[in-house]
């Protein structure tokens, strides 16, 4: 005989049989006489309309804009530009197209704050 430490449960634990796991975007349903190892059914809820990617908020961190350095061109006589953005940084790292910058630029530098631009304008020979 097995000796038991700790209190004896007043009542034995029910192994069941069926139940459902629900989340936010899935529910999950256990049967042991379909599938005694996991799951057998998984149910998506899509709501249509209802974007799967979440969007990123535009506005600023106070207010500090974001400024981008970058040339035109991959080539080595592409000319440098800087780009003052009054967006929020996460959106503008994570966006595909910013209007006045070309889609075949070169990203140089990215920073947060007034005191980027007289910093980069320094640097970089911008007037």
């Amino acid at each position: 005989m097995v000796e038991r430490r700790g209190r004896p449960s007043e009542q034995p634990a029910v192994a069941l049989d069926k139940w459902e796991l629900e989340t936010e975007d899935q529910t999950w349903y256990f049967d042991r006489s379909k599938s005694p190892n996991g799951c057998y059914k998984v149910v998506n809820k899509f709501e249509p309309g209802r974007s799967a990617k979440p969007k990123i908020d535009q506005r600023m961190y106070g207010n500090n804009p974001v400024v981008v350095v970058f040339k035109t061109s991959n080539r080595s006589n592409a000319k440098t530009k800087m780009k003052v953005i009054n967006k929020n940084i996460d959106y503008v790292l994570g966006s595909k197209k910013i209007p006045g910058i070309p889609a075949i630029a070169e990203w140089l530098e990215v920073g947060v704050g007034k005191s980027f631009i007289n910093k980069y304008k320094q640097k970089y020979n911008l007037a």
